[in-house]
């Protein structure tokens, strides 16, 4: 069960190292793709946000099998609150993904996305507010918002189909592989392979 989570790294605007934990919810359908979610108002947002190429590493390692995969990539925000330049999705494809992560959360993972932003002062007076106490609007009237604003900490939820409240603070991110690292450490002697998708994920032998 605890093989779900991975350590994710990206890089800051000033060159600093981040890193955090982060659940693996699935793969993009019918792609490599891996899937995770998180609060737009999280410091990583402003990590991936701009015009170019933004990258991620995966650091995922399964304690039974004694395997650790590291991957990277370049990493893709979905989102009803922001401009994504992600060329699989068309509108329709992309509300039907964040429909259908959000419909995987339990209440008390939706909880947060209500709450106040990440980082704030904490106030164990203040009670989160309900879905139902916030104002909604339809997804066809939801304008964009512009990546690199601040906006999308300012709304708040919005109904994408069938009456579900999505709030949206609610992103959906994809990390699309483009090297992998492996490493067998119960093999004898250890393996270690190197994978490229410009080789189209061809095996490269190398030492640990």
């Amino acid at each position: 069960m605890h093989s779900k989570y991975y350590q994710v790294a990206s890089v800051d605007p000033s060159g600093r190292p981040k890193n955090r934990t982060m659940v693996f919810r699935g793969f993009l359908q019918g792609t490599q793709n891996l899937l995770s979610v998180t609060d737009l108002r999280s410091e990583k947002i402003s990590e991936w946000q701009g015009d170019g190429k933004l990258h991620f590493e995966i650091c995922w390692y399964f304690t039974g099998s004694r395997e650790q995969y590291r991957v990277a990539g370049e990493v893709a925000l979905i989102s009803n609150s922001v401009k994504s330049s992600y060329q699989e999705f068309g509108e329709q494809t992309k509300t039907s993904l964040i429909k259908q992560q959000w419909s995987n959360l339990s209440d008390n993972a939706r909880e947060p996305f209500y709450s106040s932003s990440p980082k704030a002062p904490f106030d164990d007076s203040s009670a989160l507010p309900s879905p139902q106490d916030k104002p909604v609007i339809s997804v066809n009237d939801t304008n964009e918002v512009d990546s690199n604003s601040n906006a999308a900490s300012n709304i708040t939820s919005s109904v994408v189909s069938n009456n579900v409240d999505i709030s949206d603070n609610f992103c959906v991110i994809v990390f699309t592989p483009h090297t992998v690292d492996y490493l067998d450490l119960k093999s004898k002697p250890q393996q270690r392979c190197l994978y490229d998708i410009q080789d189209g994920w061809k095996e490269r032998m190398v030492n640990p």
